[in-house]
């Protein structure tokens, strides 16, 4: 939000990180000699943006012990959460509670105590990440880094597309299960999309459940078949 010159600061510290980040990239940054004589100045830039990439904020937190429940929000660690306050998106944390919000590398920096550049290499350690973060990489390390990124950004894309499904899931399956519990219903009187609720609602629960717990090969079937699924899905939502 713009207000004359002054631009609104991000509640979730993306302005403090950005700094830290940029600090870590200059002010401390070491040169190397390369095999060839010339220096050379290791950019943190691409470590930074791997890293994001290849371990999600989710990721993170699992790995560190969080606890989550069945919709995919975890007990914020950085208040006395007794509900589960922090969900997760596109990579992402956010507590709604604390307003504390950021990636993996934030969530790891403020759980362990570290600054940006040490929750950088905790990561890498921890999930066996082999970068070169105090070196020059190699041809080879840049293809392969390169290659993970374009991996890592489609499986960000699928996940993303799964929460989102997952969430069209159940509240179509809500829709169904919601007019089973009622004692006077009349069902001569049910819409198009009422019928299909109560008919699909089961389905709709089992879609739901393979996507949030079921094995790959279940969920890349119901990727294939997103498009007939929406349907259904569709004409249970629609006005």
């Amino acid at each position: 939000m713009i207000q004359g010159k002054r631009i609104a600061r991000p509640a979730d510290g993306t302005a403090e990180r950005a700094a830290m980040e940029m600090t870590a990239c200059r002010a401390s940054i070491p040169i190397f000699k390369s095999s060839i004589g010339k220096s050379y100045r290791q950019d943190y830039t691409n470590i930074f943006r791997e890293v994001r990439e290849r371990v999600s904020a989710q990721d993170a937190a699992r790995h560190y012990g969080l606890t989550f429940d069945r919709r995919g929000w975890a007990l914020c660690p950085f208040h006395h959460d007794k509900h589960p306050s922090m969900s997760f998106r596109k990579g992402r944390f956010r507590c709604w509670a604390c307003n504390i919000g950021g990636d993996s590398i934030d969530l790891t920096a403020r759980l362990l105590g570290l600054d940006a550049m040490g929750a950088v290499e905790r990561l890498n350690a921890d999930f066996v990440l082999d970068l070169p973060i105090h070196r020059k990489p190699t041809q080879a390390e840049a293809k392969a880094s390169r290659r993970r990124m374009e991996i890592a950004g489609a499986h960000n894309a699928f996940e993303e597309w799964r929460s989102e499904f997952i969430d069209r899931l159940n509240t179509a399956f809500r829709e169904g299960h919601l007019l089973l519990l009622e004692n006077d219903l009349d069902i001569d009187c049910l819409t198009e999309g009422q019928a299909i609720a109560i008919q699909m609602h089961e389905t709709f629960e089992y879609w739901s459940n393979a996507l949030m717990f079921g094995a790959p090969q279940e969920q890349a079937q119901i990727f294939r078949e997103r498009r007939g699924i929406t349907k259904w899905i569709d004409k249970v939502l629609r006005p």
